[in-house]
């Protein structure tokens, strides 16, 4: 009896192989030419090797492709392998053979486990021994390697093990793969949802903060997309996985497996065509899927009207779509409506859920720490919070001294007492984050987007904060550059004109450095913006490259050591420059010529970037020499001169 059985092991491991053999054959394949020969190709071209390489870590190489099939092919494994529990005759077939299901699922595992293990441990070997023999090793080294092969196996595995799990609780194939998705995604999913619902029913609350700093690790696919794409050269990835993170991965993926094998050992094979093949879980299911859909719906309608009505709206229709959904997956029909008792209990917890961030609202909104507890106050930009900064030379703006926190505090409480659905339609909006740091190491962070247009005080702090020198010097480049490093200035005209100029001289440079510093202290933000704009590219050496600043002719300071250089006239635009301008009507079906000097000089004067009206004309200028931006300008029709009204009139 023992041989016969030994002999039934066998088979059930060539059985595997047979099933699922091809799949890590063209695994390896793939993983072939996306890594060891795709960096074969580069190295053998000088040019691409000298353009294109880049000495650091494996995963710099089509890291996309890297990371969708670490994601990919484990799932489809281990669907394959476990497809024959969801259909009646496999399964009655495979589980009438003497064979414990315990053995069952762990000769299937080894069989998952040792397929993802070849293609990827044969790769690495191969990036090895190229590396050992060949110039590449001065690309990555070995330890680079040995981390990729680590990060990689570990995702594959990870994914395996939540195939096998979802295997256990569905009994219809189709859904073998969407719950296993859905499983891997669902913490980060309801952490991302939550978080964004939250900032429609409290104001200030930072959605983005949460979501950059929590919600990507809740999800293997999401935090390894940020290992796998996020490298930086002369970094291992591993230098940028949290050890802890992977401790708890490694941790939940034992206790799914060991659920797994519970869950397989007390299945029903009579469950093959179910959805959900334990009782106890349908609940769960049920609640998960219409939380998930209200939360949807309520940002769906709030994100296209900015109103809580319409979030309220998309609560109720998404809850209601989720009920219908999941009924009907459950019991496989649309006629769901004798089930309204389960989507009741449901609804009962929303109402439960909705009450009490209501009791919370008013706490959370005002909460505002006193000036004694905090150490420092970050303004600004979520994006350039701790350093993130998009642009060359920006840093992050944080108050220290006690008047200037309570200036924040006070802007503050005025967005707080502000209307908060109108930010979207007003033309002077403002997105601010801002992050008290507290005395104790703790933080407390809220996030705004308001609008100041009809708030003559909201205005006032905002145009306060805005016209410190703290908030000039950290949000414009020039502050923040080092002079010894800029080896050249672009002068260039933006507008109408296109014309630039290159300054190499030494002193010019700090001529222009220190004016345009000068004035940019000097300006206002209420100060509307004029149109002849030009801006100063300073040159370096550095990885930044360049810090770029523009300005206008109110600068008078750079225009003053401009126009000492000769260069001013080469940028500004004269009404003699121009040959001509066109107006075009906003539906483009009339076109009017101006050439009068007058008229020139008055269109010149009320032009603006861009009008929405419906009665305002684009402007296109013709100049003389050289060529004129391709970008039009806009006029309203009030500003108009009077001899042009007549034309039109006519």
């Amino acid at each position: 009896m023992p041989s016969k059985t030994s002999s039934i092991k066998k088979q059930v491991i060539l059985y595997d192989l047979r099933q699922v053999g091809w799949l890590s054959v063209l695994y390896f394949l793939a993983l072939f030419l996306i890594v060891p020969l795709n960096i074969i190709i580069k190295y053998s071209n000088q040019k691409t090797r000298e353009i294109v390489m880049e000495k650091g870590e494996v995963f710099l190489y089509v890291p996309e492709f890297q990371w969708i099939l670490s994601i990919t092919v484990p799932v489809l494994l281990g669907v394959i392998l476990f497809r024959y529990m969801h259909k009646k005759q496999a399964s009655d077939f495979l589980h009438s053979m003497p064979v414990k299901r315990k053995t069952l699922l762990g000769h299937h595992t080894i069989v998952g486990l040792l397929l993802l293990f070849v293609p990827i441990g044969l790769n690495a070997i191969i990036l090895i021994t190229i590396q050992a023999v060949s110039g590449i090793g001065d690309y990555f080294n070995a330890s680079d390697v040995l981390s990729w092969l680590g990060l990689v196996l570990f995702l594959n595995v990870f994914m395996f093990v939540i195939t096998v799990f979802t295997s256990m609780i569905t009994g219809m194939f189709s859904l073998h793969l969407v719950f296993t998705y859905i499983f891997s995604l669902l913490p980060a999913a309801v952490m991302f949802l939550g978080t964004y619902n939250l900032s429609i029913l409290l104001v200030g609350f930072p959605a983005d903060y949460y979501s950059k700093s929590m919600v990507r690790a809740y999800s293997p696919i999401t935090y390894f997309y940020d290992r796998f794409l996020t490298s930086q050269t002369g970094n291992t990835v591993y230098s940028q996985v949290s050890w802890l993170t992977l401790t708890i991965y490694a941790a939940i993926a034992v206790l799914l497996y060991i659920a797994a094998h519970w869950l397989y050992v007390h299945r029903r094979l009579e469950e093959t065509s179910q959805s959900v093949v334990y009782p106890f879980m349908r609940p769960v299911f049920r609640f998960g899927v219409i939380i998930c859909f209200m939360m949807t719906g309520g940002i769906f309608f709030h994100t296209g009207s900015a109103s809580l009505g319409w979030a309220i709206f998309g609560y109720i229709a998404g809850s209601l779509a989720g009920f219908v959904l999941v009924e009907s997956i459950l019991y496989k029909t649309w006629r769901v409506y004798t089930n309204y008792k389960s989507f009741l209990v449901v609804a009962g917890f929303i109402v439960l859920a909705f009450l009490a961030t209501y009791l919370v609202k008013n706490n959370y909104e005002n909460s505002i720490p006193s000036v004694e507890e905090v150490e420092k106050v970050y303004f600004g930009e979520f994006y350039n919070y701790e350093g993130q900064g998009v642009e060359p030379g920006m840093e992050p703006l944080y108050f220290t001294n006690e008047d200037d926190i309570e200036l924040v505090q006070r802007l503050q409480k005025q967005i707080i007492s502000a209307p908060q659905d109108n930010a979207w339609e007003s033309e002077e909006s403002r997105s601010t984050f801002i992050v008290y740091e507290l005395e104790n190491g703790e933080k407390i962070a809220r996030s705004y987007f308001y609008s100041i247009e009809d708030n003559t005080e909201l205005k006032r702090l905002q145009s306060e904060v805005e016209n410190s020198l703290l908030y000039k010097h950290a949000n414009n480049a020039v502050f923040n550059l080092p002079k010894e490093d800029v080896y050249a200035v672009d002068v260039q005209s933006n507008n109408i004109k296109q014309n630039s100029i290159a300054v190499t001289d030494p002193q010019l440079i700090n001529k222009l450095h220190e004016a345009i510093k000068k004035d940019i202290e000097l300006s206002s933000s209420e100060a509307p913006e004029e149109l002849q704009t030009y801006s100063l590219d300073f040159l370096t050496n550095k990885d930044e490259g360049f810090y770029y600043t523009s300005f206008d002719d109110s600068y008078k300071n750079t225009v003053q050591v401009l126009q000492e250089a000769g260069i001013y006239d080469d940028i500004k635009v004269y009404p003699e420059d121009i040959s001509s301008i066109e107006l075009n009507n906003f539906d483009r079906n009339k076109t009017i010529t101006v050439k009068e000097e007058s008229d020139l000089n008055h269109i010149l004067d009320h032009a603006v970037y861009y009008s929405e009206d419906e009665d305002s004309y684009f402007v296109t200028v013709n100049l003389n020499r050289g060529s004129s931006m391709k970008e039009e300008l806009s006029i309203e029709y009030d500003d108009l001169p009077q001899s042009i009204k007549n034309q039109l009139e006519e």
